[in-house]
């Protein structure tokens, strides 16, 4: 599957994670998580629907841990990648190619928001009995 873009500014947020504490370490694995269940809902809104395969192929996964942790959000059918590549095709009205691209352009900030709000979290794991 092809990498379309990146959040600007996570490279930044990885490198000064390395020297943080696990807590952040695991603020940051729930804050890429959520950011990327945001883009996934968002994408599906948008996708072009025929049968309703391509739209029901999408996640969200999560790879790695702490700061070498990774999420990808895409689509499992084998013609997801001509669906979204295809600015020929006509779709239904609210239906677009790009259907990962375009959201993630317009939602990058909100993206980048939603992972600084988890890092800025104060957690605590232990719970009051």
């Amino acid at each position: 599957m092809a990498r379309i873009a990146a959040v600007e500014g996570v490279k930044q947020i990885l490198k000064n994670l390395r020297k943080v504490s696990a807590d952040k370490q695991a603020a940051l694995e729930r804050g890429l998580v959520k950011a990327g269940l945001t883009l996934q809902r968002a994408s599906q809104k948008v996708v072009p629907v025929d049968t309703g395969a391509l739209k029901n192929s999408a996640y969200t996964r999560k790879q790695g841990s702490g700061a070498k942790v990774s999420v990808i959000v895409g689509y499992t059918q084998s013609y997801a990648i001509y669906v979204h590549e295809n600015l020929e095709s006509r779709h239904k009205k609210g239906k677009i190619a790009k259907y990962l691209e375009v959201p993630f352009r317009q939602l990058q900030g909100k993206l980048r928001d939603i992972i600084k709000q988890e890092l800025s979290k104060k957690r605590s794991d232990k719970r009051k009995k």
